[in-house]
């Protein structure tokens, strides 16, 4: 799965911290930008007010001041005319003198500031040294002789002596300057609304790219890890067919491509995990149908052991008939004959029906040598199934919290496992147990093969010499009493093979149970890992 993803782009390809990161680095220059044209707006609109401040502040106070002492400049030169006392007119004039200082410390201020540079204020300096110049020459004489008609005739007689001349002169320069305090508070004022529209239009810009890539990254990393939730999702439903398709190689990437490949690892696990199932499902089928015949050849020996056993009970009466009338052998020589004859054929069928129950006993054993090699392979698959849980536990680990459920799973198909195993140990002593029991049984139905084969020449014997009864009485006495007690033995030996036939049944019906159990099993593992979707 991670070979065939997709790459989205560089910028998505990066750790998702660095994609918030960049976010906010975003964010970060608009306001940093915003902050910063705005810082430079205001220090300029500082500029723009200390400029206002200094014209409407010094500048027109240094105007205002000088307005004053023009004027009282023409008032003192009146007052000091109608001055009657010389000390006093001393006084005005020396108040004069100071004005006139303080008239031309004032322009000197006033012409630092380049706002002076008007021709309103040019006419002002110009209309003051005209006055200063006319006061000297024509008014101060008149002043000195206290002429205060003749001061007054002066000025009125001159327009430098009009003290309204450089006062409209002050006045226009002074309007000057409030018009160009005007121009400034207008330029700064549209400067502002510049700034705060450039301001507005960088923030929305910058705000909406911040917004747009901080809406685009978070909306990427909620549709990766909405993807890893549905696979995770599905995982704990048994669905192992959902891919994470997660296409960035960011954290989330790399997590999915190893959800991916932990998924894949999980349903060859379980692909493994079901082939052996079936196998063992089988298995189970071929052991079952080996059992069931070895069952039907247990009950055909159990069968015949028992007509065999009648018959040996039948020959031991028989021979003991012979044994109670061997003193009457004269007079029934004829029906000694005839249960001599009839003791032939029981033997004869008592040794047809001995090889078929040794032939059946056979075919036991060899049954008992399949059921061995099926057991054998059936604890082989065991152990796969043991190693495959093993493997599907490691798996499981690795995943961490995703394969928990599967965790649980793999650890009951290695009881499962487990579980086979036992069972098959058991099934194989069980047939070890029968082995050694048909072999018994082998051996004692050759014995009874043997003894009735013996009876069988014994009758063919008595047969033969029933002429010669009457001189042979008393050894024939001595061979029926022995053929009685073959009989005895036959008959004991024939028991103990029903026994052993019994008891081969129980084990065979047992081992049964213990197939059906491991077929349950299997399909109980086969339903569990049929759970999962792979």
């Amino acid at each position: 799965m991670s070979a065939g993803r997709i790459r989205n782009g560089w910028f998505w390809d990066r750790p998702v911290g660095v994609k918030i990161s960049a976010s906010l680095l975003v964010m970060g220059i608009v306001f940093a930008g915003v902050g910063g044209t705005g810082a430079v707006a205001l220090y300029r609109a500082g500029e723009h007010l200390d400029e206002v401040n200094t014209l409407t502040g010094e500048l027109q106070s240094n105007l205002g001041d000088l307005r004053t002492a023009q004027a009282t400049s023409h008032l003192l030169v009146r007052r000091a005319a109608g001055a009657t006392d010389a000390s006093v007119r001393e006084q005005f004039l020396t108040s004069s003198a100071w004005n006139d200082r303080t008239v031309d410390e004032l322009i000197t201020v006033v012409e630092t500031y380049p706002q002076s540079g008007t021709q309103q204020w040019a006419d002002f300096v110009t209309r003051w040294e005209s006055w200063v110049a006319f006061r000297d020459a024509t008014l101060m004489p008149l002043v000195a002789e206290g002429d205060l008609a003749g001061v007054e005739a002066a000025v009125e007689s001159d327009a430098a002596g009009d003290p309204d001349t450089a006062g409209r002169a002050l006045l226009l320069a002074q309007g000057q300057i409030d018009f160009q305090v005007q121009e400034v508070l207008d330029g700064a004022k549209g400067e502002v609304s510049r700034t705060i529209f450039t301001l507005l239009v960088a923030f929305l810009v910058g705000a909406t790219a911040a917004i747009a890539l901080a809406v685009l990254v978070t909306r990427r990393i909620v549709s990766d890890i909405a993807r890893v939730k549905e696979s995770v999702t599905a995982l704990a439903e048994g669905d192992l067919t959902h891919p994470v398709e997660v296409r960035s190689n960011d954290e989330l990437g790399q997590m999915s491509a190893q959800f991916d490949a932990a998924q894949e690892n999980l349903r060859d696990v379980l692909a493994g995990v079901v082939a052996t199932a079936e196998t063992v499902a089988a298995a189970a089928e071929e052991l079952s149908a080996a059992n069931s015949q070895v069952a039907t050849g247990s009950e055909e020996t159990s069968a015949q052991a028992g007509v065999v056993a009648a018959a040996a009970e039948q020959v031991s009466r028989n021979v003991q008939t012979v044994a109670a009338g061997a003193e009457e052998m004269g007079a029934s020589i004829r029906e000694i004959a005839t249960n001599a004859n009839d003791a032939a054929k029981v033997a004869g069928n008592a040794v047809r029906v001995s090889q078929t129950t040794a032939d059946t006993v056979g075919t036991l054993g060899a049954s008992s040598q399949e059921i061995g090699n099926v057991v054998k392979v059936i604890t082989s698959i065991a152990e796969q199934t043991n190693l495959l849980a093993l493997n599907a536990t490691i798996e499981a680990a690795r995943a961490g919290e995703a394969g928990k459920g599967f965790a649980v799973v793999a650890s009951e198909v290695k009881d499962l496992a487990a579980e086979s195993g036992r069972a098959a140990e058991d099934i194989a002593r069980r047939i070890g147990d029968i082995q050694v029991q048909t072999g018994s049984a082998v051996s004692a139905i050759s014995e009874i093969t043997d003894i009735i084969s013996a009876i069988n020449d014994y009758q063919l014997t008595i047969a033969s010499a029933v002429e010669e009864q009457t001189a042979t009485t008393t050894e024939m006495s001595r061979g029926v009493v022995e053929a009685a007690t073959g009989a005895g033995e036959i008959a004991a030996n024939i028991t103990g093979v029903a026994t052993s036939a019994a008891t081969s049944s129980e084990v065979v019906t047992q081992m049964g149970a213990s197939v059906a159990e491991l077929a349950t099993m299997s399909a109980d593992l086969r339903g569990r890992v049929a759970q999962f979707r792979i």
